[in-house]
């Protein structure tokens, strides 16, 4: 299983790990905590551990570990 932590205070809730994720909506949402948008995990199960969400992160808030 792949683990998703998203760090918030890196987050900017731009949506681009939704955008270029395979299975974006099914994984990430945007919402609001504190007065900010920021991403969040919705179901990590949906995960293909591709990284392309990593990459596209320009803050660099996204980080995939492999669980066991």
């Amino acid at each position: 299983m792949i683990e998703i932590f998203i760090d918030n205070e890196k987050c900017t809730g731009c949506g681009e790990c939704i955008r270029v994720c395979p299975k974006g909506p099914r994984i990430y949402r945007i919402v609001e905590k504190n007065g900010r948008k920021v991403a969040e995990v919705v179901d990590k199960s949906f995960c293909i551990g591709c990284t392309t969400c990593v990459t596209a992160c320009k803050p660099g808030a996204i980080r995939l570990e492999r669980g066991w």
